[in-house]
């Protein structure tokens, strides 16, 4: 007897991955975790998006519905300048570049750029895109946000040459 040509094997063939899919989702809808809104007083981690890992000019940082841009120029004297476009308005932020996890710097206040509390500015020393890591934190209504960055972005390829 042939396998292929019994009728069972072949519907079971279709509906099985059907039926796994459908079992899928429904056991995340249902035991999945469902996103909170953000409480007064506590402390969420943002997650860095890929664009932070390569050189692509920004990085995005998440968490939910709380999100910030980061993007920079490089300046002259070795100096880099951090920009951060948040989509939600913040009471402030504090920045520190690292270069290893070992390594304690002081964090530094960035500067708001007009007063909606949306656009915020640092210049530091130029990062090493292949070692340094840029440690943040953020806040905005009593609620703290932190998350911890690869430097990769902040180099920019033009034309099949690197600039840093």
């Amino acid at each position: 007897m042939i396998v292929w040509k019994n009728k069972h094997v072949i519907i079971a063939m279709i509906v099985a991955p059907i039926l796994a899919i459908f079992a899928y989702f429904g056991i995340g809808a249902i035991f999945g975790e469902k996103p909170q809104p953000a409480e007064s007083g506590q402390v969420y981690k943002l997650v860095e998006k890929p664009n932070c890992r390569y050189a692509s000019g920004e990085c995005g940082l998440k968490n939910v519905d709380f999100e910030l841009t980061i993007t920079g120029e490089q300046l002259s004297g070795g100096r880099y300048l951090l920009n951060v476009v948040s989509a939600n308005p913040l009471d402030g932020i504090k920045l520190a570049l690292v270069e290893n996890e070992a390594e304690e710097e002081a964090p530094v206040d960035m500067r708001p750029v007009g007063t909606d509390g949306l656009k915020w500015t640092l210049a530091i020393k130029s990062p090493d895109p292949l070692r340094d890591r840029l440690h943040l934190v953020a806040m905005t209504g009593g609620t703290l946000y932190y998350a911890d960055a690869a430097t990769k972005f902040t180099v920019i390829e033009a034309a099949g040459e690197q600039q840093k």
